[in-house]
């Protein structure tokens, strides 16, 4: 009996041993990829292990969607290996492709910061490998490690921002700059009454 309880012992510590080198080896590729993100250019090695450690790893077949515009969101995802597409509903019942991503391209960053909807449809151009952190993901890596959350919450930030002055740039071409300016000031205004009234109710 004393032999067969050895024997056990040996045998789940060499299990456990495993267990730990291929989640050690999947977490590492996770950082490999993360780290060729530019949104996460500058992150610090350790942040990028944090936040790698609290992502989830999903597989997507050829044609199949990841996401629809008008989903609640929950986070985002970074490709790992393959291609999407981003759509958009268009008025004659179709969808418009808005652009593709490729590895370590990142989508769905502005639901990571709370509850809206899709702005876009995303579907997978051939299998693709992604990984995804959501609200409670960064809820949870804030509280176990502030640092990290305080760090990777201020990158997507800077990230968002700098879309933000893209989408205007790219409004000021099409329409000039002031009333892509007065356009985004009067949705910052709408945004602002629509956040007290929620507050009022």
């Amino acid at each position: 009996m004393s032999s067969f309880r050895t024997a056990a012992q040996t045998a789940r510590r060499l299990y456990q041993r495993m267990f730990r080198r291929q989640a050690s080896e999947r977490i590492r590729d996770v950082i490999t990829t993360l780290a060729q993100v530019p949104a996460f250019a500058t992150c610090t090695t350790s942040t990028l292990r944090a936040v790698a450690e609290s992502m989830h790893r999903r597989t997507y077949r050829r044609d199949e969607y990841i996401y629809y515009e008008g989903d609640p969101g929950l986070g985002l995802y970074v490709i790992r290996q393959g291609r999407v597409r981003l759509l958009a509903e268009a008025s004659d019942d179709g969808r418009a492709e808005l652009g593709q991503l490729g590895p370590h391209g990142l989508f769905g960053t502005l639901s990571i910061f709370g509850d809206f909807r899709r702005l876009e449809t995303v579907q997978a151009m051939t299998e693709a490998s992604v990984v995804g952190f959501f609200q409670p993901d960064l809820k949870n890596l804030t509280k176990r490690n502030p640092k990290a959350g305080a760090e990777i919450t201020m990158l997507l930030a800077r990230h968002l921002a700098e879309e933000h002055v893209d989408l205007v740039d790219a409004m000021a071409h099409e329409v000039g700059r002031s009333s892509a300016l007065s356009t985004v000031a009067d949705t910052a205004a709408r945004a602002l009454e629509d956040e007290r009234r929620a507050r009022g109710a």
